[in-house]
């Protein structure tokens, strides 16, 4: 025989070391149970008891054990793990598990939800020995837990509290940008073999990323109509969907680009264009290409060292250097957004050395006037 309908008793207590939590006791087949509650979560009795309505409907159904509740951020992290992490991108996930296992469980686990506080958070981030970009992830991470409680209702909706907390340079790039000229670009796809001459060739006539070059098919090109369309990415092992539906727009295809990839496709016996040496129903790896062709192809010629996105910045400023509208050229980067596009590039100095000398053209010649000896 089950037991009567329940649904136990709350009390308001002080904790030893400060503090009151809410005391939630019941029982199960006889023997009495409880659990507590920071009061700081719910401030009043009417709060606490419908948070609890979930746990006391299990607990008065066929499970004897009401729903585990979570009071503590290492209960945060490990639904998280179950339910958000295999939802993102591989990159994404891996870099999400590497800071919670490295830094932010070792401090954080055994905090109460309740204790998590902008204060404590800003000194703990900035006695971290990591990059202000990988502070501002650890910030990013304990935001988007915070989130989560909120939404799977283990703490009440409200002002996230990681908000307060700022990380100074963390959205402020660690590297110049290079920005390489057309004639550099043609001079390193002269010296390379194929394919990474093609893979080059691509990235410098329609901006592509790297991933979107890897995962091209020959079925996504038109070399009749001289287009080709953007359908996925390839990345850490991956195939996935471009980024966004601007990502995935058409793009037209120049001429010597047709010419060089008509040449390239007399060898292809496979529907990537480049296919893994090792697994043919794979694209090729692009991990090492650039450090063991690119990179040193690019400084025996001369040029900087330079990184796959080296070419896209390129290719923006290119296309702000010449008669492209800035909304042609948001689509021609294919981004969601005119914001996007403009921190894209950049214009080399020599560019901009002919506009800075027509300007002055216009001003009145400084006079060779003797300097003043009033101060």
């Amino acid at each position: 025989m089950g037991q009567s309908y329940q649904r136990g008793s709350i009390r308001r207590v002080k904790r030893a070391r400060g503090g009151e939590v809410w005391e939630w006791r019941y029982r199960v087949r006889g023997k009495m149970k409880q659990q507590m509650f920071p009061v700081a979560d719910f401030p009043t009795e009417k709060a606490m008891w419908r948070y609890l309505a979930t746990s006391i409907a299990m607990l008065n159904g066929e499970q004897e054990e009401p729903l585990p509740i979570i009071t503590a951020i290492s209960g945060l992290i490990a639904r998280y793990r179950k339910e958000v992490l295999p939802e993102l991108a591989r990159s994404t996930r891996e870099t999400d598990e590497s800071m919670l296992k490295v830094h932010i469980e070792p401090r954080w686990a055994n905090t109460p939800i309740a204790d998590l506080r902008p204060m404590a958070v800003d000194k703990w981030l900035k006695g971290l020995t990591i990059s202000a970009s990988s502070k501002g992830r650890a910030r990013r991470l304990l935001k988007q837990l915070l989130d989560k409680a909120m939404y799977w209702e283990i703490i009440p909706t409200g002002a996230n509290p990681m908000k307060l907390v700022k990380v100074k340079g963390s959205t402020k790039r660690s590297k110049a940008i290079v920005l390489l000229t057309p004639e550099q670009v043609t001079s390193l796809i002269d010296a390379l073999k194929e394919p990474y001459s093609v893979m080059v060739l691509i990235a410098a006539c329609l901006g592509l990323r790297i991933e979107e070059i890897a995962a091209l098919q020959w079925d996504d090109l038109d070399l009749i109509a001289k287009t080709v369309v953007i359908r996925r990415a390839f990345t850490h092992g991956e195939i996935k969907e471009v980024k966004t539906d601007a990502s995935e727009a058409g793009l037209p295809i120049p001429n010597m680009m047709v010419d060089a990839l008509l040449r390239y496709r007399e060898s292809a016996t496979n529907r990537w264009l480049f296919p893994s040496p090792r697994r043919e129903d794979r694209p090729r790896w692009t991990g090492i290409i650039l450090q063991d062709h690119i990179q040193p192809v690019a400084e025996k010629i001369g040029l900087p060292h330079i990184g796959w996105h080296s070419l896209r910045h390129s290719y923006r400023s290119w296309l702000g250097s010449g008669d492209a509208k800035l909304s042609e050229q948001k689509d021609l980067m294919r981004h969601a957004a005119i914001s996007t596009t403009m921190s894209y590039g950049g214009t080399k100095v020599e560019t901009m050395r002919p506009h800075v000398d027509a300007i002055a053209a216009k001003l009145r010649p400084v006079s060779n006037k003797k300097p003043s000896s009033k101060h």
